[in-house]
């Protein structure tokens, strides 16, 4: 017979409000990492990723840093998640978590979009 074992977590984040969506968020940011590792085999030296910037060399990058909208997205998830934690305001709890899935959404079609932009796909 197979013993299952839960991971405990802290009891702050067993009792957040829409903790799926936070870890949806999560694992969606995880995902779009490792695509982006997966796609430098596919991808020039530098890719364009600082679109603010004017339409020169400014704007590249080398091609390691497809990862950072989703790092940033990861960053953003948590400080979410442990804000949510100790608010105990359910409009601001849905708030931070709306916010943390339509981040890591964006930084995922950030990614998709330079990839197929300038990849040899």
């Amino acid at each position: 017979m197979i013993n299952s074992t839960k991971i405990k977590l802290s009891p702050g984040f067993e009792k957040l409000p829409l903790k799926k969506l936070f870890v949806f968020s999560f694992f969606l940011s995880v995902i779009t990492i490792l695509l982006g590792l997966v796609a430098q085999i596919f991808l020039p030296p530098e890719i364009p990723l600082y679109y603010g910037l004017p339409q020169t060399s400014e704007q590249l990058a080398p091609t390691i840093f497809i990862i950072l909208p989703s790092v940033l997205s990861i960053f953003i998830t948590v400080i979410n998640t442990i804000f949510s934690m100790k608010i105990h305001d359910n409009f601001l709890n849905k708030t931070l978590a709306f916010t943390s899935i339509s981040v890591s959404i964006l930084a995922m079609i950030t990614t998709y979009k330079i990839i197929f932009l300038v990849g040899s796909i």
